[in-house]
């Protein structure tokens, strides 16, 4: 003989298992989002170098412009709002908002085409971004007069006039210390006494300094490690030069809190070409 079910009873027993259910997954869910808010806001920060139309030239630093304008949609229409460092700043010492869910684009080595390419994006979609320059690339800009995408850099007017625009920060990248060889970038060399190193960086960075305030009226408020090459020692004289932020190359995410110490040696994800936007993004924004 079959046994007559009781569908009364067994309607309600699913009930109670899907309304379970849901229960645990709200309680995993606002578990998960109470323990990333302790660590602090999320904020992917994605770096970029040269923008060029050539395709042979494009690879591992160079993106094209289509590839970067696929980049900006996709934030707008995710919800996300590129922020300056100085908003950053702002939130750690004065106490004001970010958005919901900030991001920085940074690009790195000053240039000419991120004037060419990237200012004319950040106005057509209202977004912002960090360029880091060089000092010395800046001068020989400027010396040489020859504003050309496919090879130059950054004028100290080009600085102002990006600056000017409100939508451009504009970070140091050293003075003269981009460079590979004996030292790498701006960091320590092996045997080198902290006094002959403190003396080199410190010389470097406040040339820098000088050199913007004095042609394009900024004051830098960020140090970017040339290729990421980062001291112990530097760290502490990067505060002593007066800078309240600094970005390495490390990939991976960022989670700013009221500490200051949070906002140096931020990490970032490199932007190459060839790498959908889908896939980069949801490395490099954790989706």
């Amino acid at each position: 003989m079959f046994k007559i079910i009781n569908s009364k009873k067994v309607f309600k027993s699913i009930s109670l298992f899907i309304t379970g259910a849901v229960i645990v997954s709200i309680l995993v869910y606002a578990c998960s989002a109470f323990a990333e808010s302790r660590k602090g806001i999320k904020l992917p920060i994605i770096m970029y170098h040269s923008i060029l139309k050539d395709e042979s030239k494009l690879g591992e630093y160079v993106l094209s412009p289509l590839e970067l304008e696929s980049d900006m949609l996709y934030l707008k229409e995710h919800g996300y709002t590129p922020i300056m460092c100085q908003d950053l700043i702002s939130y750690v010492y004065s106490d004001k908002e970010l958005p919901e869910k900030p991001v920085i684009l940074s690009f790195d080595d000053g240039c000419y085409n991120n004037m060419y390419y990237v200012l004319p994006l950040l106005s057509k979609y209202n977004m912002k971004a960090v360029f880091a320059v060089v000092g010395t690339f800046c001068d020989k800009a400027e010396a040489e007069n020859d504003p050309n995408p496919n090879y130059s850099y950054m004028s100290w007017q080009d600085c102002k006039d990006a600056y000017t625009s409100g939508k451009v920060e504009i970070a140091c990248h050293s003075d003269n210390l981009h460079t590979l060889g004996e030292r790498k970038g701006a960091k320590r060399k092996y045997n080198e006494s902290y006094d002959e190193y403190r003396s080199v960086f410190m010389s470097d960075t406040l040339s820098f300094i000088d050199k913007i305030k004095s042609k394009s009226e900024i004051i830098p408020n960020t140090y970017v490690y040339p290729y990421g090459a980062i001291s112990d020692d530097s760290m502490q004289l990067v505060k002593a030069c007066g800078f309240k932020v600094s970005f390495s190359v490390e990939e991976k995410l960022n989670y700013i809190t009221k500490d200051e110490e949070c906002l140096y040696r931020l990490n970032r994800y490199n932007r190459e070409s060839g790498v959908s936007t889908e896939d980069f993004m949801k490395k490099a924004l954790d989706e």
